[in-house]
């Protein structure tokens, strides 16, 4: 497939514009630092990503709030689609048409030798002969000695063809040898994290185009390298506040959050699981469906509670789980009933 280049033409309330897409990585979001900034309300601090090679280019919808939308359907979240010319995109209020085109060639330098070369008519010598000069001194008898011939001018023409050949002669000077690859050290494989890169991709741009080396991008890839993972943590801070994406260290803060703590015989599983219905267990604390709830996410099972039974003492209420007490822990399990039982009652277990 040949190579293209691409570019976004974008259409927003305030008028329209044009976004050349370089190959490799663009982000686009609300947030200064993207490297398309959409500024409006609808659209995500990081809403979408773009990634381009010289025959191709995908979109990726990074989870955004409002959605992006290609030919006016909504894309699936971190799902990578591939882009056509003429594709539609819609991100907020911004229409973005994704186009491609091929560079135009550059024209081939005419050099002065390609020209024709017009010959210069050289300019004739006068044809007459100088008059004789009538002089009344005797004349003289020529010597014998032979006398040095003058020096005939040199014709124009002929000194323009001597100066053009003298300049002709003259070899330009070499050019500068290319720039070596880079090599990698024995401390650089060359793997980096994805969205990172040995050279810098947004810093390099606040600098003026004198200072836009080689050297530079690399220099100020070693910032970017601290600063931007930083700025994920905090683009991408709710992430750590769902029990369902948050890591699996960052559970036990979450938590502390209902007052519950964790021992080591609950699983990763059960932690989001409990965390994730704990706001409606704790809605509900006290009640049979509470303590039932808490206990099934411990077990694995569900457990029958009782109290209504005429035989029980007053205040008195029945636990029965359907598991071999050998497999589990009847403490854990005791102590996860007197955390959430009404705090006036009392309770037997039994197990099958």
């Amino acid at each position: 497939m040949p190579d293209f280049n691409f570019r976004l033409n974008i259409t927003s309330p305030e008028g329209t514009r044009q976004q050349e897409l370089r190959a490799g990585l663009l982000t686009i979001g609300r947030q200064l630092g993207n490297d398309l900034q959409l500024d409006n309300a609808q659209v995500s601090r990081s809403h979408a990503r773009l990634a381009c090679t010289p025959s191709s280019c995908q979109i990726t919808d990074l989870d955004s709030s409002n959605g992006t939308y290609l030919n006016g359907e909504r894309l699936a979240p971190q799902v990578q689609v591939d882009l056509n010319p003429g594709d539609t995109l819609r991100i907020g209020p911004f229409e973005l048409v994704f186009e491609a085109y091929t560079a135009p060639q550059p024209e081939a330098a005419v050099s002065a030798e390609s020209l024709p070369q017009v010959e210069e008519t050289p300019e004739l010598e006068p044809s007459g002969k100088p008059e004789a000069k009538v002089s009344s001194a005797p004349e003289e008898e020529p010597s014998a000695e032979p006398q040095p011939a003058e020096a005939k001018p040199q014709p124009v023409a002929e000194e323009k063809k001597l100066a053009k050949e003298k300049a002709g002669s003259k070899k330009p000077p070499p050019p500068p040898p290319p720039r070596p690859p880079y090599q990698a050290g024995p401390d650089d494989s060359g793997l980096v994290p994805p969205g990172l890169s040995l050279h810098s991709q947004r810093l390099i741009k606040f600098l003026p185009g004198i200072y836009q080396t080689d050297f530079m991008e690399r220099f100020l890839g070693i910032f970017e390298a601290i600063q931007t993972p930083i700025e994920w943590n905090i683009d991408n801070f709710d992430l750590y506040l769902s029990p369902a994406s948050a890591p699996a260290a960052f559970l036990d803060w979450l938590g502390n959050w209902y007052q519950a703590s964790f021992d080591s015989t609950w699983s990763e599983a059960q932690r989001r699981q409990l965390l994730a219905d704990a706001h409606r267990i704790y809605a509900m604390r006290g009640t049979r469906w509470a303590l039932g709830r808490v206990l099934e996410i411990y077990t694995g099972v569900v457990p029958k509670i009782d109290d209504q039974d005429e035989k029980l003492e007053p205040f008195t209420f029945k636990v029965h789980i359907p598991l071999k007490k050998r497999d589990l822990n009847p403490e854990l399990v005791e102590a996860l009933i007197d955390s959430h039982k009404p705090a006036h009652t009392t309770y037997e277990v039994s197990y099958d």
